[in-house]
């Protein structure tokens, strides 16, 4: 079971529960990444790869500590993980691109970005469904759901992982 699952089972799990339990989650310091537009044509695919991994080797899911358990919490998180993943793809495009290689590029960071919009929606989606499950039946259906929902982002990380091999990075949304 991916990191992702079982952050994503356990937080809302807690939060469900009102646990007022504080998640954080720390960053590596930010890699300097080459910026010149004319490094394009000097940088090779090797060192491309590189440099992305210095940007994406330790990414996490989000970077601020919140308080779980509310609505808001929920929202907060949510938001921290779009910020965050933004951030750090923000990182990555000015990393110079080899021609070569451009088109993969453009959609594996494609593809990551949408990764981190469907793991700031799933996360939110689970929330909402363990806030909302009140009675037996509601109770008892939830784990179906959670489990459709957990798997979401399954076909888009395939994508990512393929393109991530192909251009030897790693993954660069946290989400494993």
């Amino acid at each position: 079971m991916s990191r992702l699952v079982i952050f994503l089972v356990s937080a809302t799990a807690a939060a469900a529960a009102g646990s007022a339990l504080a998640l954080s989650h720390g960053g590596a310091s930010p890699a300097h990444a080459p910026g010149s537009p004319d490094g394009a044509a000097a940088i090779t695919p090797e060192r491309y790869a590189r440099t992305v991994t210095r940007i994406c080797e330790r990414a996490v899911l989000f970077r601020n500590t919140h308080q779980i358990g509310t609505r808001a919490g929920a929202i907060a998180v949510s938001r921290d993980i779009r910020s965050t993943g933004r951030l750090r793809m923000r990182r990555v495009d000015a990393v110079p691109v080899p021609s070569a290689i451009a088109r993969k590029v453009a959609r594996w960071i494609a593809t990551e970005r949408k990764l981190d919009v469907l793991y700031a929606d799933t996360y939110l989606r689970i929330w909402y469904q363990i806030e909302q499950a009140h009675t037996p039946q509601q109770r008892a259906r939830l784990p179906l759901i959670l489990h459709r929902l957990v798997d979401r982002p399954d076909k888009l990380k395939e994508r990512a992982g393929r393109l991530e091999l192909n251009l030897s990075v790693p993954d660069c949304t946290g989400g494993g």
